[in-house]
């Protein structure tokens, strides 16, 4: 139920709502993956392949593992949210914590920059940054339905000089 803030803001344009048993199954088969990797490459050490065939093996187990143990952490910390353009603002559920933000109180919508890939390959799932007034970021992940609509929303409402080219490039 919305609370009388909310309801302040006007009427929902939309809902997009994180889907965070897609997030756990990631992290699952990432786990799952990085623990036969790791498996493999021990063996290939212990029947006396090359050094190099049981080395690659291991550290893509290795990799895969510490992706699927930061994409788990992250999916326990960050579980389900709901991310709510209204007329007036944005709001933010999650864990019971709601988030208000009118429209002048967003400074910014930003995506990561070119340093992406490494945490890609590490579990960040995170494509979008919305910068409040404030100081807090809230997040748009990869996981969060129509995370391209919600972006261009968001950066449209709040007054983004040229929300296309703050988005341009985008992962979603």
């Amino acid at each position: 139920m919305a609370s009388a803030a909310e309801r302040a803001l006007g009427r929902p344009l939309s809902k997009h709502r994180t889907d965070a048993g897609r997030r756990r199954r990631s992290a699952r088969r990432a786990l799952a993956a990085g623990a036969g990797g790791a498996a493999a490459g021990v063996a290939a050490f212990v029947a006396g392949l090359p050094a190099w065939a049981g080395g690659v093996l291991l550290v893509a187990g290795l990799t895969g593992l510490c992706r699927g143990v930061t994409r788990g952490l992250v999916h326990r910390r960050r579980g389900t949210g709901v991310l709510t353009p209204r007329e007036r603002g944005l709001v933010h559920r999650r864990a019971g914590a709601v988030t208000i933000a009118p429209w002048r109180g967003i400074v910014a919508v930003r995506r990561p920059g070119r340093v992406r890939a490494p945490l890609r390959l590490l579990g960040d799932d995170v494509v979008c940054r919305v910068v409040l007034r404030d100081g807090r970021v809230l997040r748009v992940s990869v996981f969060t339905h129509d995370a391209r609509t919600l972006a261009g929303t968001v950066a449209a409402h709040a007054g983004s000089p040229d929300p296309l080219r703050a988005l341009q490039g985008a992962d979603f």
